[in-house]
């Protein structure tokens, strides 16, 4: 009997200190919304609740605003949030459409009319935000952007270069003997800022995924997964650590209270090709990309689920020249 209590005992330490293990290697992958409640003679509001609500599962968290009125929402999953003030003797004060996305620290300061808790003032958050409250360099791409624009392989690393301060090729002096995860696509071996191509770090929800040799990209998912990746070129923060010269933290989807999801296949083939001039034939050319991405409720409010899957078949053929020589007469 003690034998069998101790093997319990052992695995469930094993199982916790994991769980501690994984939050101690895992970056931030949420956002944060901040701010200060005032009256509308400028006096700070203090006991305030103030409440973020997810719009798309449910998912809330509230606080209370402090006796200098500042009130702070920690660790916020990317998504978009509407932001609901209450204080006894004002108006329920209510901001809609708040994007929150990976490492954001948006700032709404909130000023309350005197009046009934039943009344409510509404307004819509302004889609162009300047955050203060961080010196990261960096900007954001969202799913939107990645899937309309023209990726050959379909892989978001080869939307790097659209930053500043980024070589958007590799200058191919480092020796890749292992293929990146997800088929022939880009490791991401690229220089940000003038730095090494080996000085980058590529985080995938949080977790780091960049392979052991070159820092390359070990793991590049869907393109059709990805919520939203940030590309952070400089004054990192403290979490970030190791590297000097950039941090690509890529975020996946999630299911949400309304079914979603999409099917595709990307079709290149010789057939649709011109002849080569040099040549006067074509090489062999096959390459099919597929898959989908669906997600949904689960348990709606409570649980979601959230699937995907690409494939990539390709058959090349390759062209040589050789120069033969002539007969001398």
């Amino acid at each position: 009997m003690n034998y069998h209590r101790n093997r319990i005992f052992l695995w469930i330490s094993i199982v916790l200190i994991m769980l501690a293990r994984a939050e101690v290697l895992r970056a931030d992958v949420t956002g944060s919304i901040l701010g200060v409640v005032h009256d509308s003679s400028g006096a700070v509001v203090s006991g305030a609740k103030i409440v973020a609500t997810n719009v798309q599962t449910n998912f809330n968290k509230e606080t209370v605003s402090g006796g200098d009125g500042a009130f702070r929402i920690l660790a916020l999953p990317a998504g978009i949030y509407k932001l609901t003030v209450t204080a006894a003797g004002f108006r329920t004060f209510t901001e809609t459409n708040i994007e929150v996305k990976v490492n954001d620290q948006l700032r709404y300061d909130v000023t309350l009319n005197v009046g009934s808790v039943k009344e409510v003032v509404e307004i819509e958050a302004n889609a162009v935000q300047v955050q203060t409250e961080s010196t990261q360099l960096g900007d954001v791409i969202n799913s939107k952007k990645m899937l309309a624009l023209p990726l050959n392989g379909r892989s978001y690393i080869d939307l790097l270069g659209l930053q500043a301060g980024v070589a958007p090729a590799t200058a191919e002096t480092i020796q890749q003997d292992r293929p990146v995860a997800g088929g022939l696509q880009n490791s991401g071996n690229i220089s940000v800022n003038g730095q090494r191509e080996t000085a980058n770090a590529f985080l995938v929800n949080g977790g780091d995924v960049s392979e052991g040799r070159n820092l390359g990209a070990g793991l590049v998912p869907n393109l059709d997964s990805i919520e939203e990746f940030r590309l952070i070129t400089n004054s990192f923060d403290a979490e970030y650590g190791k590297f000097s010269g950039a941090v690509m933290n890529a975020i996946t989807k999630s299911g949400t209270n309304g079914f979603h999801g999409d099917v595709f296949e990307f079709l290149r083939n010789d057939k649709f090709d011109a002849k080569n001039y040099f040549f006067g034939g074509k090489s062999e050319l096959r390459r099919n990309q597929f898959g989908y991405a669906a997600g949904g409720p689960l348990w709606r409010n409570k649980l979601f689920w959230f699937s995907d899957y690409q494939g990539t078949r390709e058959v090349k053929g390759a062209e040589a020249s050789a120069n033969v020589p002539t007969r001398r007469h």
